[in-house]
């Protein structure tokens, strides 16, 4: 029986198409809303879940991870995920909860972040799996958009390729990119796999237009440099959809830029 207060850490993943993205907003379905009730109808107290990454409308997670503390009596990690998984959505799957030190922290503990886009270039779209990625059916150049994502390495101001969070104007948009790159996955299928220690609001998503738009020749992917002196979002292309983009894992501790 737990009669002090236990920090706890939940893995999961969820298909965000029927989510308003994962923070709670009221009067609409959220990840974050959803898991926040089952858990107190579960433990049977209040709890406050903070997550390691944001996600927004329409944007899915196979390796999400979100912390709480709890002092219910009622907890027991094994029986809380196959209680969670009952009364969650079958869009919404929790793979473990585990105990965790007092320190950690879902969001703040975190080290590195990577995430997954993922394209059809075909003349036809795919209706099975029309809300897990974007279509585009123009012809795209693979190479110069891989290209394009080779310039994003390194640290940089990300200023042009953010939606700046509300009522904070002045906070630092300096992000340091450790991985990028476009894998061909079929002849039609290409996904961009982009790891760094944080990500800003619809940065990937904006990162992910600008080398579309260097696929389709719009602009060349040198542009880069100017695009982030420019400190100004109306300079980048526009930006994806968010239905093609998963957050694929997050880090905790050491990080091996070697393995990404």
């Amino acid at each position: 029986m737990v009669t002090f207060a236990q920090t706890v850490r939940i893995d999961l993943a969820y298909k965000g198409t029927g989510f308003r993205g994962f923070a709670e907003n009221p009067d609409v379905r959220t990840v974050g809303g959803e898991l926040r009730t089952a858990l107190e109808q579960i433990l049977g107290e209040p709890i406050e879940l903070t997550v390691a990454g944001r996600t927004d409308a329409g944007v899915h997670a196979m390796g999400q991870v979100v912390s709480f503390c709890s002092s219910s009596p009622r907890l027991d990690c094994e029986r809380l995920r196959v209680a969670l998984n009952g009364i969650c959505s079958a869009d919404i799957r929790i793979h473990a909860v585990t105990p965790v030190a007092d320190d950690f922290n879902a969001r703040f503990s975190a080290t590195e972040r990577m995430y997954h886009y993922y394209i059809l270039n075909s003349p036809l779209a795919d209706p099975l799996r029309a809300d897990i990625e974007w279509h585009i059916s123009e012809s795209l150049d693979v190479d110069a958009m891989s290209h394009a994502a080779s310039l994003f390495l390194g640290e940089h101001d990300f200023t042009s390729f953010c939606r700046r969070p509300k009522g904070r104007l002045e906070q630092p948009l300096v992000r340091n990119i450790r991985s990028s790159q476009w894998v061909i996955q079929t002849q039609q299928r290409i996904q961009f796999e982009i790891a760094a220690n944080a990500f800003c609001h619809q940065m990937v998503r904006s990162l992910t237009g600008f080398c579309v738009a260097v696929g389709l020749g719009k602009v060349e992917a040198e542009t880069f440099e100017a695009v982030i002196e420019a400190k100004s979002r109306a300079a980048a292309p526009p930006i994806a959809p968010p239905h093609g983009l998963i957050l694929k894992r997050v880090v905790y501790g050491e990080t091996h830029e070697q393995d990404q």
